[in-house]
């Protein structure tokens, strides 16, 4: 008797648990479930604002331009026509406000996939002048933010260099990142390269700006090239540096391995 009770017993405590993980999937499947639905009515919801956003900024103008301009021309011909017994043909006001209906569909449709195109555009250069931003912070050292992003702004002013500048940058940071690195290091034309790029790098591009404020468009060119070319020269002065140093853009690896070494095992 007492192993039939305590059978009896098993069964129902299993029962009762297989009825509670039933319910449990059965939540967890309704909370799925509507969770979906409410993406898919947000989805739907959205295509049906940006379509209907889409055909009112064409078709809005282009009804109210076609029914203006039939309006009009019937208007003018009925005057025209005086107190004349026979009343003036409507045909040729609904052809010209048909004709003048589909011209503005298309016009208003080149406009909003022009418009369209260019929103892409400003989208897909914000985001890749945030990579920029990120990836050329990414590069100095702390203390050296205004350099990083001096960088941004120049290759902004000078898109046509972009990859020259590109590649000076890597190369002062090379340097600056090899002088925090060794707070001893006792090299005075590394030490003087890193001030210069710290303290002038900077105040040019600042500088190159504002010049481009004022300037004719017919300078504008020039100035820019002028900036290239000296934030260029400040890269050949930290890669002659680092190798008269006895270091390279591809040695500061290295380097700060020796550093490390010497601080945390010397």
């Amino acid at each position: 008797m007492k192993y039939l009770v305590e059978l009896v017993f098993g069964v129902g405590f299993f029962g009762l648990a297989a009825i509670a993980l039933s319910f449990a999937l059965r939540f967890l499947l309704l909370t799925w479930a509507v969770r979906l639905i409410g993406h898919v009515v947000r989805t739907m919801f959205q295509f049906i604002k940006h379509m209907l956003h889409t055909a009112i900024y064409i078709f809005g103008t282009a009804l109210l331009g076609g029914l203006i301009v039939g309006f009009g021309l019937q208007v003018g011909m009925n005057l025209a026509v005086g107190s004349s017994d026979k009343p003036a043909d409507s045909t040729m006001p609904v052809l010209l406000g048909f004709l003048a209906f589909f011209m503005l569909v298309a016009v208003r449709g080149w406009q909003w996939r022009a418009r369209h195109n260019r929103q892409q555009g400003k989208h897909a250069a914000r985001e890749a002048g945030a990579c920029d931003e990120a990836l050329e912070l990414a590069d100095y050292p702390a203390g050296y933010e205004g350099v990083a992003s001096a960088w941004s702004q120049a290759i902004a002013l000078a898109p046509r260099h972009r990859d020259d500048l590109l590649e000076a940058r890597a190369t002062c940071a090379a340097l600056v990142k090899v002088v925090a690195a060794h707070d001893g290091v006792s090299d005075p034309a590394l030490i003087e390269t890193d001030a210069l790029i710290r303290n002038h790098l900077a105040a040019l591009v600042d500088s190159t700006e504002r010049r481009l404020r004022d300037a004719k468009p017919s300078m504008k060119a020039a100035i820019t090239e002028e900036m290239a070319r000296f934030l260029l020269g400040f890269a050949q002065w930290a890669k002659n540096n680092l190798a008269a140093a006895g270091l390279s853009v591809e040695d500061e690896d290295e380097a700060l391995q020796v550093h490390l070494a010497s601080q945390l095992f010397g």
